[in-house]
Formats: structure tokens, C-alpha cells, sequence
């Protein structure tokens, strides 16, 4: 049995060495032949070989002379790239993923991206960003998370840090046009018809004012009235320079209102072209004269918390702020301040301020407070203003519809803080003549309402100096109001 597994060993092995000794011989010739091919194709004329795509990439694959290079040569490479091209290489490969995110890199990246920005880390995070034993004990990705997270928030951070800056005499922001601006936000509109279609609309023109915006959009496409189900505004972040293609954007909710039939709107005024209709939430659609196909949209915005809602919102749901609140019921008695603006879309009409003003119960409404910024009797306290009117333009026409404009309204509480925010486009009517009035003139009255309260404003016009004079302003909120703004009994 020994001597027969002994020459089974030893056919096996020669077996094994002839396989071996015929795979050499046809390395050598397969060696032969190709040093044949390149020595003919190198010295017989004619033209050059040229390999296919395939066939370059598959020697380009065999020959991928960076993947052998060793990690510290290409971690010597990363070195020199900045946030944004370490985080997009990653994405080659796992090894480059695990290379991009060392933190030797990222922790340097940490130590100098200060330098050349304005925002500051915490000293003991710079302390550990420059010791070498504090980086190597992190786990990996651990500086790229936090660099990445630090100037995301110092960007949220700065324009937060800029509108803690009040202006007095609106008791608004004083940067919010600045901030507005530096970060390109814009507004745009979404129409969707009674078929689910939707069109999205950018602005064409902005009118600023010390407490509101004005938007308005004049060029497009656009539908009848009876189409349209809904309309949206979103606010959104543009890009400070233009880039190829129509890249997503993030896009905030800021007012979604129904536009249907059966919806309940106000007819402002009209001309020879146009027709002004308001809808909910401060919206001014302008319908040519005939056939209801529209010719503009205007909207006017409040500062009042604009810049959360035009970038911290989802393309679905708006922001909601918190509400502010106080625990000291004698503050919702007095000290209010009173800031009115009349405007449109291209200039200033009327601006007033009145501090400080005191609440009383409203006579057969004791659900209601008021505040009377002007009274019939005072009248030093009667303000001139001039024509009241909107202006517009759209497809190469323009008009002027008088006795309307825009209304923006903000009352503070003796702390200063917003208590009641309004921009609205609002109608001037006729009213019966009040008798123990000083001037004569025809008179005209400004009412305004909605769930978080009312403004009375009359007008008398004096026809020998073209002017009106605001001669009555009041506004009234509920007592419900201020009793949860104040927490308790108004």
C-alpha cells in the first residue's frame, strides 16, 4: 500500500511540472508574438493603431497608478483642496471617502477657514484643532461634521445677530431691507388651475418702505380668474451670481390662498383698463376690464418676522413664530405705539407715528379695546396727506386706480414688541358728513378688518388745497387679545 501511494505522489508531481514547464512555454510565446507586434508596428509605415474606447479604459483600469499610490502621498494631495472639493471627492471611491474625512485634514481646514471668514469658533475647540494628539483621538469625520455645522450656523446666525438692531421709529428691524438683500431673497408665486396645473411666476418689481415690502409681478403668461383654484407665495434664496441650468431651490410658504369662486373678495376701485380685487392676507389681483384675464399681482409684506418666514419655512408649510407673552396685566392698559403708513407701489403717501397711546373699552362692544391715535375733536392732531391712488403697469399699458392704497400698520406694547402687524391694501369710501367738524369737504372713511382686529380711518377732502386730511384714526383689537398677551384681565 506504502509503494503504491508513493508512485501516486510521484505521478502527480510530474504532472504538476509539465503543466507548469507548457504554461511557461506559452508565456514566452505569448511574450514573443507581442514584443513582435509592437517592434512591426513601430517600424513598418503606415497609420498608427488606434484603441477603442473599451480598450482604453480597460488597460487605464489595469495601470490605475493613483489607487497605488500610498495614503499619505494622496492625504498630501487633499492638503491643498478646500471644504467644498474634499467633500465632493469623497464620493469617487470608498478609499477616497475614508481619506477625504481624516480628520488631519478637516482639522487643519477647522483651524484656518476663521481666518478667512468672519466668524469665530469657541477657544477650546481651536485649542484641540491645532493639537495633534486631540485630533488623532476624535473618531473619523468628527472635524468635517463640526466645521460644516459651524459655518452653516454662523450664517444662520450673523443675519439673526443683524436684526437685533430695532429701528425707533417702526419698532421693525432696522437692517431687514440690507439683510434682504445681501442674502438674494426673492418672492415667487405658484397659480395652479382647477386642473391641478400650477405656474410659477417671478417678480418683476419691489417697492421698500421702512416697515413693509411691496411685490408685484407684471410680465407672464397669464390666466383668467375663473381658472384658478389657489395661489402661493414661497420665498426663496437666489443665488448672489447667475449659474447654467435651473437648479432646485429651497422655497419657504408664506401665504397660501384660495382663489376660487367661492371665495369672498373686495372690489378696491378700478379705471378705464383695470379692475382691483383683494383677496385674503393682503393680495391685490388686477383683472383687465371685460374678459377677467389677469394683468398683475401685488403683494404687500410686513417685516414683522419676514425673513424667518421667506427661509424657514418648507415648500408645503409656513413658519409659524412663537407669540410673545407677558406677565404683567397693567402693560396691556398703556404705553402703546402706534406706527400707520399709506403707500404703493412706487412712493410714500402717509407716515405717522403716535406713542403713547392708551386703551379703552369700545361703547356697545365690550369684547373690544381701542386706541384713538387721532379724534374728531383734536384739531391740531388732523394730518395733511397727499393723493391716494395705485399706479400700475402691465403689457406696455398703465393706469392710476384712485382711492385705494396699501396700509401697513404695526402697534408695540410699552416694551417695544410687535403686538399687532398689518400690511393690507385697503379702499377709501364715501361717508355721510360729520356736522361739528372745523373744515368742510367732502368726506371719505378707511375700514379694515380681520380676526386680530380693526382700523377706522376718516378722510375729509379740501378741494382748494388738492389734499386730504386724516382728521379720525382708530384701532381696536379683542380683549382676548391682550389678555393672552399680558395674562390677565384687560
Amino acid at each position: 500500500m506504502a509503494t503504491g501511494l508513493g508512485d501516486f505522489l510521484r505521478r502527480l508531481r510530474k504532472g504538476h511540472e509539465k503543466d507548469e514547464g507548457t504554461t511557461h512555454r506559452e508565456d514566452q510565446g505569448s511574450r514573443r508574438r507581442r514584443d513582435q507586434d509592437i517592434s512591426s508596428t513601430s517600424l513598418e509605415p503606415g497609420p498608427c493603431k488606434t484603441l477603442s474606447v473599451s480598450e482604453q479604459c480597460g488597460r487605464g483600469s489595469r495601470r490605475n497608478y493613483f489607487e497605488r499610490l500610498p495614503s499619505e502621498i494622496i492625504l498630501k494631495i487633499c492638503s491643498f483642496l478646500d471644504a467644498s472639493s474634499l467633500f465632493n471627492i469623497s464620493f469617487v471611491s470608498k478609499r477616497f471617502h475614508d481619506l477625504a474625512n481624516s480628520n488631519a485634514l478637516w482639522s487643519v481646514l477647522y483651524a484656518s477657514e476663521f481666518e478667512k471668514k468672519n466668524w469665530r469658533p469657541r477657544g477650546s475647540m481651536m485649542i484641540e484643532a491645532v493639537s495633534s494628539t486631540s485630533v488623532e483621538e476624535k473618531p473619523a469625520g468628527y472635524w468635517k461634521k463640526l466645521l460644516l455645522k459651524e459655518m452653516a450656523g454662523y450664517k444662520d446666525t450673523m443675519w439673526k445677530t443683524e436684526l437685533r438692531h430695532m429701528n425707533p421709529h417702526t419698532g421693525m428691524p432696522a437692517l431687514t431691507e440690507q439683510v434682504l438683500r445681501r442674502l438674494h431673497i426673492q418672492w415667487e408665486i405658484t397659480l395652479t388651475n382647477t386642473n391641478g396645473h400650477e405656474s410659477v411666476y417671478k417678480q418683476t418689481h419691489t417697492f421698500f418702505e421702512d416697515s413693509s415690502v411691496t411685490v408685484c409681478w407684471n410680465h407672464g403668461g397669464w390666466p383668467c380668474l375663473s381658472s384658478l383654484n389657489g395661489l402661493q407665495l414661497h420665498g426663496i434664496m437666489c443665488p448672489a451670481l447667475p449659474t447654467p441650468g435651473d437648479k432646485p431651490r429651497w422655497r419657504s410658504l408664506i401665504q397660501n390662498t384660495s382663489l376660487r369662486k367661492s371665495v369672498h373678495w373686495t372690489f378696491l376701485g378700478a379705471d378705464k383698463f383695470v379692475k382691483l380685487l383683494r383677496f385674503n392676507k393682503g393680495i391685490v389681483v388686477g383683472v383687465w376690464r371685460g374678459n377677467w384675464k389677469i394683468a398683475f399681482i401685488m403683494i404687500n409684506l410686513h417685516f414683522h418676522k419676514l425673513i424667518e418666514r421667506s427661509l424657514l419655512g418648507s415648500r408645503f408649510c409656513p413658519y409659524i413664530p412663537t407669540e410673545d407673552t407677558a406677565l404683567d396685566p397693567d402693560r396691556g392698559r398703556h404705553g402703546y405705539t402706534l406706527h400707520i403708513v399709506l403707500h404703493n407701489a412706487v412712493r410714500r403717501i402717509m407716515c405717522h407715528r403716535f406713542s403713547p397711546l392708551y386703551t379703552s373699552r369700545m361703547p356697545f362692544q365690550e369684547d373690544y379695546v381701542r386706541l384713538i391715535a387721532i379724534d374728531l375733536a383734536d384739531v391740531p392732531e388732523y394730518k395733511s396727506v397727499a393723493k391716494i391712488s395705485v399706479p400700475w403697469k402691465a403689457e406696455g399699458l398703465q393706469g392710476e386706480v384712485e382711492r385705494c392704497c396699501m396700509m401697513t400698520l404695526t402697534i408695540l406694547d410699552e416694551a417695544q414688541r410687535p403686538f399687532w402687524c398689518v400690511s393690507s391694501p385697503v379702499k377709501m369710501s364715501n361717508k355721510l358728513r360729520v356736522v361739528d367738524l372745523e373744515y368742510e369737504g367732502e368726506q371719505y372713511v378707511i375700514l379694515y378688518e380681520d380676526m386680530e382686529g380693526k382700523v377706522k380711518m376718516t378722510f375729509v377732502w379740501m378741494e382748494e388745497h388738492q389734499q386730504y386730511f386724516l382728521v379720525q384714526l382708530i384701532t381696536a383689537f379683542p380683549a382676548a387679545k391682550v389678555k393672552r398677551r399680558f395674562g390677565g384681565r384687560s
